[in-house]
């Protein structure tokens, strides 16, 4: 059975990269030894924190679909479709909200709940919530 590649963070220093965890770095460096290995390196990317996440679903999506009479799944479709639209000169596509960092997806969720204050739905503050 193929095993999950592993993801590592760390840091480029004196053109070095040093591991946040340096032991199971090179225990994998070690595993792979005389094999091919593919090797993606780019700026880390922080992912949406779960609280946000849920906030996003649990208040947000939740209070939208009620009121608009869809399931959640489809509200964030059609969220998606009204707000994270891509246009190239043959396609239109819509992003993914994983794709998005926290402060795109913080903007995004704040489009969200301007489009919910229109539509005459109060949703409250993350805060409000937690």
């Amino acid at each position: 059975m193929k095993q999950p590649a592993r993801i590592f963070t760390g840091r480029i220093k004196d053109g070095k990269f040093l591991a946040n965890d340096n032991s199971i770095w090179i225990g994998e460096i070690r595993r792979l030894e005389g094999q091919e290995v593919e090797i993606n390196i780019g700026k880390r990317r922080m992912a949406r924190s779960l609280s946000a996440n849920a906030y996003y679903w649990g208040v947000v999506i939740a209070l939208l679909a009620e009121h608009c009479g869809y399931e959640t799944e489809e509200m964030h479709e059609a969220l998606k479709w009204k707000f994270l639209r891509v246009h190239d000169e043959q396609f239109e596509t819509v992003k993914s909200t994983a794709s998005l960092n926290t402060a795109q997806f913080a903007e995004y969720v704040d489009c969200c709940i301007r489009l919910a204050a229109e539509l005459g739905v109060v949703i409250p503050e993350a805060e409000q919530v937690a």
